[in-house]
């Protein structure tokens, strides 16, 4: 029987959940829109990430469900629960359904965003990413396809026709490649190559970083896109052209990039984008940097600035939770690695922390260009 998301439900079984349609699909697993009911709660869409027990590393499957379970915050998906399918050849996590689709396909569609708009997701972002460094967690892999959207509209829209950007909604969604700060000090390179700090790219066992200016990198990353509808070191129109793609690494580790020649934006916007872009991490604007440059504040919703902060104290004395404890999580990520082993299928290597599929890239540029990689490059 075929085992992709578009011919197979791994769900069937499952007396609580309909599935109502594929939402996408990736390397290890698929995302599929569910229907809801019964357990306790009332029905609900909700969205699920499947993924087959082969395949699956179990450090970083706790580590993932541990930090997300600790979020609760209206810019980053709920994490609801962690459950194995009836035939046990798949985990899957139940997230809270975000309605209208990611930040990369509604750029993709439409033209290019004003500024005013550009900064209306910037700003949802940014408060998102303070809240979840607040709560120690380090995301490490912020990019518009992990960014979806929740419509605030009251009515829906006509088919084909995109929501405008203000009743639109950002929630970060993906923290497969978090790191926490109870953790030990980031020094994998993971993460999305267009993203991708300098730092992370000269990342080794002896070369920690911080993740949390790594991130701060990759929103500024973010930002230029939602500015220009590019990319600001360049994209690989061939996978396999290794020169575009050693341009790029190039460009990145000296944080070699422009403004389009042929787009204007304001000087307080070019400040704050050139602040965050800054090659060496000790040099970049910080979060509290960032919350408070004027370019971030313009427009800024009443009460916005004081949210995060009212809701990490609250969350301190009482702390999220998802509708497991962390002890039934366990149990069924022990579950999955017993059939793991008892399945007669081949077992596939999962992939590694650092696995990033640009390492032997990076580790021939450090030969052949050491002063790109040097502690003060």
């Amino acid at each position: 029987m075929a085992t992709n998301g578009a011919a197979y439900d791994p769900l069937i079984g499952e007396p609580f959940l309909k599935k109502v349609r594929d939402l996408g699909s990736g390397s290890f697993g698929h995302v599929g829109l569910y229907q809801r009911h019964g357990l306790g709660v009332p029905p609900e869409e909700v969205a699920l990430k499947c993924l087959p027990v082969r395949v699956v590393d179990y450090t970083m499957v706790k580590r993932e469900v541990r930090s997300h379970c600790s979020l609760n915050h209206p810019h980053v998906i709920l994490f609801k629960r962690l459950g194995l399918t009836p035939d046990r050849r798949y985990l899957y996590m139940m997230m809270e359904f975000a309605d209208s689709g990611d930040l990369f396909k509604y750029i993709q569609q439409r033209p290019r965003l004003s500024e005013g708009d550009a900064r209306w997701f910037f700003q949802q972002l940014i408060l998102a990413l303070d809240y979840c460094h607040r709560r120690g967690v380090m995301n490490r892999d912020l990019k518009l396809e992990n960014l979806l959207l929740s419509s605030a509209a009251e009515d829906p829209l006509p088919p084909g026709q995109l929501e405008q950007p203000r009743s639109l909604h950002i929630k970060i969604a993906d923290f497969g490649l978090c790191k926490t700060a109870v953790t030990s000090l980031p020094k994998s390179r993971v993460g999305t190559l267009y993203y991708m700090s300098p730092e992370v790219l000269k990342a080794s066992a002896d070369r920690p970083y911080d993740a949390r200016l790594s991130d701060i990198w990759s929103v500024g990353c973010i930002l230029y896109v939602l500015l220009f509808k590019a990319y600001p070191f360049g994209t690989i129109s061939d996978r396999d052209n290794r020169a575009q793609r050693d341009a790029i690494i190039r460009r990145i580790a000296a944080a070699d990039w422009r403004l389009p020649p042929n787009v204007s934006i304001s000087p307080a916007c070019h400040d704050l984008l050139s602040r965050i872009l800054v090659p060496d991490p000790t040099k970049r604007i910080t979060m509290d940097g960032i919350l408070a440059h004027p370019w971030f504040l313009e427009e800024l919703p009443e009460g916005a600035l004081g949210f995060n902060t009212a809701l990490v104290e609250e969350q301190a004395a009482d702390p999220p939770r998802c509708e497991q404890t962390m002890e039934e999580i366990d149990a069924i990520l022990r579950v999955a690695e017993e059939e793991l082993h008892a399945q007669p299928y081949p077992q596939m290597q999962a992939p590694g922390v650092g696995d990033s599929g640009i390492d032997g890239e990076i580790d021939e540029l450090h030969a052949e260009h050491p002063s790109l990689f040097e502690a003060g490059a």
